[in-house]
């Protein structure tokens, strides 16, 4: 797959099943003529035998041609791919791209929405996955037959998981960015301290585990579980994507994510295409919930977004923030408080910020909830000024869908909010589309699809100027 694209660079990733050599073929000529070896890395035990070649110093908007070997010989013309750099950060341009969440390899046809992506969606500039791109702690559909609680079962998770022919398709085809929600640990899995030394899956699932006569390993989470789950993340994930604002600290001898007392570092991170600039949120690792704290980014983290939305409010004319939890959304009835709803104090915070710096054209990307939904509201700017503010949300690729959400959606409850509207809300199977226009004074448009299968194929869209069939 290819991973962190940039204007000028781009991670290639692979995984094989032994030690060995990864090289990276590279070209920019539809013939191939002029491809050549451009880079090459290890892969070993010790990381799964997942690596990374970065490829640096690439030119802007160039279209390139890779393919990527086990030897030093030329690959044949079928097994090359392709990708596009991205405009220099701040040069406008028009664009598209995808996103969605939760893809779990079960049922007749698990691809399905992926594939339609590749069918339909011809010129996108990348899909964003917001969280759950395995279900580590489903049994019945992650090829192990029970909750995954070592590091080498992660792995395997993955191994089944990104080998569906449809997936595999899509990663190997259009450069992905990528962000853990819950299941690649375990189902809605938190910290109890800030310290980090205790951490707890909800008690409905410990339950139902318990009743199902599941093994003590399956029904509590230690630390060292969330060690081997977050460095199959890496593997498999983090490892290519751009670099982290804020790197965690490692373990000399292992590796592993140390986890720390009062720990510092997230796994969020950055991108810029043109015009628009994307903060990837890290809302899992940093999360604290018992009785008396809430913490969903860390302090740590929440300097760093808001020093970023200050950087890219004047430079960036439309602004994405991504995010694995929904972050306007909320409905009556919901025990599971997972999402920034569970979480009011720093959704308050994030949300007057933003109305009192005066932050225009901010549009949150979010995933988990296992519907699709458009949410518009208004914040109340300096002066009285209106500013309009969006949540799209695309879920699920394949999974179970929460058939209860269109029911129980209420108004988002924050006094930093003025009024709100849901546009309309999905409970099938889907993916979204972004597309993102500037008119000739660089003021964004964005409309927003989700294209969902009801026994056929369906889309319905919204745009910022609440333009909405």
């Amino acid at each position: 797959l290819m991973g962190g694209l940039t204007y000028n660079s781009v991670n290639l990733w692979a995984r094989a099943d032994s030690s060995c050599t990864l090289y990276a073929w590279l070209g920019t000529q539809r013939d191939l003529g002029d491809v050549k070896l451009a880079g090459q890395t290890n892969l070993k035990d010790a990381t799964a035998f997942a690596g990374i070649v970065p490829l640096k110093r690439l030119k802007p908007e160039t279209t390139y041609y890779f393919a990527l070997a086990l030897d030093k010989k030329k690959p044949p013309k079928k097994e090359f791919q392709k990708f596009k750099t991205f405009p220099k950060p701040g040069q406008v341009r028009p664009f598209r791209f995808a996103f969605g969440s939760c893809f779990r390899r079960d049922g007749k046809d698990p691809g399905e929405a992926v594939r339609h992506i590749m069918e339909h969606q011809k010129d996108l500039a990348f899909p964003m996955m917001p969280g759950d791109q395995i279900y580590a702690d489903e049994g019945l559909s992650n090829g192990l037959g029970r909750v995954a609680v070592t590091r080498e079962e992660y792995r395997q998770v993955y191994l089944h998981t990104w080998s569906d022919p449809d997936l595999r398709a899509l990663l190997a085809r259009l450069p992905v960015y990528m962000i853990l929600d819950d299941h690649e640990v375990d189902n809605d899995w938190h910290w109890d301290d800030e310290a980090r030394q205790l951490a707890f899956v909800p008690w409905y699932t410990r339950f139902l585990r318990w009743i199902g006569g599941r093994p003590v390993a399956e029904r509590r989470i230690t630390r060292q579980r969330i060690r081997d789950a977050l460095r199959a993340y890496w593997e498999h994930q983090g490892i290519h994507a751009p670099a982290l604002l804020l790197p965690m600290e490692h373990r000399k001898a292992s590796r592993d994510f140390d986890l720390m007392k009062n720990e510092t570092g997230s796994l969020a991170y950055t991108v810029y295409y043109g015009g628009a600039a994307f903060f990837i949120m890290d809302t899992r690792s940093p999360r604290v919930h018992n009785r008396n704290t809430q913490i969903m980014l860390g302090e740590a983290q929440w300097k760093m977004l808001k020093q970023w939305l200050m950087d890219v409010k004047d430079t960036y004319p439309v602004k994405f923030l991504v995010t694995s939890s929904a972050f306007l959304f909320e409905m009556y009835g919901d025990i599971a408080n997972d999402r920034w709803s569970g979480f009011r104090a720093e959704r308050d915070r994030l949300l007057f910020f933003l109305a009192e710096q005066g932050i225009e054209n901010v549009f949150f990307l979010a995933g988990d909830l296992h519907e699709a939904h458009a949410i518009s509201t208004e914040l109340s700017g300096p002066d009285g000024k209106r500013i309009p503010l969006w949540e799209f949300c695309a879920t699920p690729f394949n999974q179970d869908i929460n058939w209860a959400a269109k029911l129980l959606i209420k108004k988002t409850s924050s006094a930093a909010i003025r009024q709100g509207h849901v546009h309309f809300s999905i409970g099938h199977n889907n993916y979204g589309v972004v597309e993102v226009e500037f008119d000739k004074a660089g003021k964004p448009r964005v409309k927003y699809t989700v294209h969902y299968k009801d026994e056929q194929w369906k889309a319905v869209s919204v745009s910022s100027e609440h333009q909405y069939k």
